[in-house]
């Protein structure tokens, strides 16, 4: 299956997530800042990102840095904001692949990982 970083300053929005990933047959790596992500992928080339929109570190600049990184990335932006349809359209424009709220379901959850799997 693939390989899928968790990134989300929150410890317990990680491991929450992190577990309906593992649920699915897939691998976790946690990070807890933009910095720590691109870090992590640099080194593990995951398959997939979840990235939390709100944290010390924007979400939306982290996704700029990593689609500079590699312009491959497959990022899946998550919020539990208001105004999901601003924040999904400004994420598509940066290179996400899609968005999804919290509180997490799991088939949201897998329907983003599939999206991202079968992106071009």
């Amino acid at each position: 299956m693939a390989k899928i970083v968790i990134t989300d300053d929150a410890s317990l929005i990680r491991e929450m997530l992190g577990e309906l990933v593992e649920e699915l047959g897939h691998t976790v790596i946690g990070a807890n800042s933009g910095e720590e992500l691109l870090e992590i992928y640099e080194k593990e080339k995951p398959d997939v990102v979840f990235l939390d929109i709100i944290m010390d570190d924007n979400g939306l600049d982290v996704l700029e840095k990593l689609k500079k990184m590699d312009s491959n990335a497959k990022v899946v932006i998550c919020s539990a904001i208001a105004g999901m349809q601003t924040i999904m359209e400004e994420a598509k424009a940066k290179g996400a692949v899609t968005c999804i709220a919290k509180p997490f379901n799991l088939e949201d959850i897998r329907a983003a990982i599939q999206m991202c799997l079968s992106a071009q």
